[in-house]
């Protein structure tokens, strides 16, 4: 049994290093970045489904992605300039307050990140930007939780990359898996528990 789970991770993680390569690829032109992990997203969950993990069908969902989402992906990349823009003039020390000004930013990247890993995970093939946007704000809402442990995520990447560059490979996959880990646990927590008394039964 523990030989049966050991290979079944390990044949998660060398799909999530598959995915991680082609999302690091495809996010190349930046912009492209919430469409790529959409897709990764939806390989990811393909896989843990048993259906079709073929690249082909990864690289479908990124066209499809790219034709529903552009909107989504153009506000998502021009708020990130702006922040990477505001975190600049805050490091600079440039203009007063600058230290409310640095930590008010990172707060607002990490916010930016898990919104954006919530939008990936809330993409179907087929679905808009409006109703994917408004369905990563309403998860976020419900599930705090969640949306932190999204922002960690994206922190530790982010450290990763920056202790040795090649993790960039693996990233979007791990984050990817990460977006579709949260969506799982907050469906988990939200079923009803078994074996509670009804009112007016036995124990109530």
């Amino acid at each position: 049994m523990d030989g049966k789970r050991w290979q079944t991770g390990f044949a998660l993680f060398g799909e999530v290093v598959i995915t991680g390569l082609v999302v690091a690829l495809l996010t190349v032109p930046v912009v492209t970045a919430l469409p790529a992990l959409a897709a990764g997203a939806a390989h990811l969950r393909r896989y843990l489904t048993g259906d079709s993990v073929r690249v082909a069908d990864l690289l479908r969902d990124f066209a499809a992605a790219c034709r529903t989402l552009w909107p989504a992906a153009l506000g998502w990349t021009a708020a990130l300039l702006l922040l990477l823009w505001n975190l600049s003039l805050a490091q600079a020390d440039v203009i007063p307050g600058s230290a409310g000004m640095l930590a008010v930013t990172v707060l607002l990247l990490a916010a930016w990140g898990s919104l954006l890993l919530r939008a990936a995970a809330a993409w179907r093939p087929g679905r808009a930007a409006a109703p994917t946007v408004r369905a990563a704000v309403a998860r976020a809402r419900e599930d705090v939780a969640g949306s932190v442990l999204l922002a960690f995520a994206c922190g530790m990447c982010l450290v990763f990359v920056w202790m040795l560059l090649p993790l960039y490979l693996v990233a979007g996959g791990l984050l990817a898996l990460a977006a579709i880990a949260v969506e799982h646990r907050a469906a988990a927590r939200a079923e009803p528990e078994y074996g509670t008394a009804e009112p007016g039964g036995p124990g109530a």
